[in-house]
């Protein structure tokens, strides 16, 4: 049985890029422990920034987000990074893979990076990861020489590869074709509910949609507005 009790909540968020009319605001949202919710609206009304505004990658100039029960606010750069490090894992839409590092090192970006953490469980994990999504195989590869897909296939196993407890999806199957976008979903949903994680999602897909049992329509419950 789903846990009730949020992980994610947001009030009076505002937000707006610096030299840019375009302001986002919007005044509650709560996401439950295990929670599947996915972000949906048309082009151009804030489904990323959303997102980043979120995870904390983007700072609010007002409003509170809290995850896990610590409040964003309070976070100092440093301290924001190593909280998403450790807490939260992102599928970013353009996927940030260091091109020069193998597929292997690339995954395992986000555990080298947060040196307190023991990588013994994240390796131990990677091979089942990548047999997962197809890509065991190249491990040792460069991701430069990947396709799209590939790379799409990596940067979710990035985001899995510590047992996050917020998964945060930006379009992570817009590079693949039906079968392997729904390999991709199984692997974000299952891993997901073994470890209790909430997934919190953006996709334009409406066959993923469906897979969702929350779903949060910005175009009508977020006011986008210039001023």
């Amino acid at each position: 049985m789903q846990n009730t009790k949020p992980i994610i909540t947001a009030e009076n968020l505002v937000f707006r890029y610096p030299g840019s009319e375009f302001r986002l605001a919007f005044p509650k949202l709560e996401v439950a422990v295990g929670a599947h919710c996915v972000i949906t609206g048309p082009s151009g009304c804030g489904k990323t920034t959303w997102l980043r505004l979120l995870s904390g990658i983007e700072r609010t100039q007002a409003g509170e987000i809290t995850i896990k029960g610590q409040r964003l606010s309070e976070l100092s750069n440093t301290a924001m990074r190593d909280f998403r490090n450790r807490e939260c894992g992102f599928i970013f839409q353009d996927f940030r893979l260091v091109e020069y590092l193998s597929l292997r090192d690339n995954i395992l970006l986000g555990v080298t990076l947060g040196s307190k953490r023991d990588r013994g469980p994240a390796i131990a994990r990677l091979d089942e990861l990548a047999n997962r999504v197809g890509i065991a195989h190249l491990l040792d590869r460069p991701v430069i020489k990947l396709s799209r897909g590939e790379m799409q296939r990596v940067a979710v196993c990035r985001a899995l590869i510590h047992n996050p407890a917020v998964i945060f999806a930006d379009e992570p199957t817009a590079n693949l074709d039906r079968k392997n976008s729904d390999i991709i979903w199984d692997l974000i949903n299952s891993e997901a509910r073994s470890n209790d994680a909430t997934v919190l999602a953006v996709t334009h897909d409406a066959d993923s949609i469906n897979r969702f049992e929350q779903v949060v329509d910005l175009d009508s419950l977020m006011e986008t507005a210039a001023s």
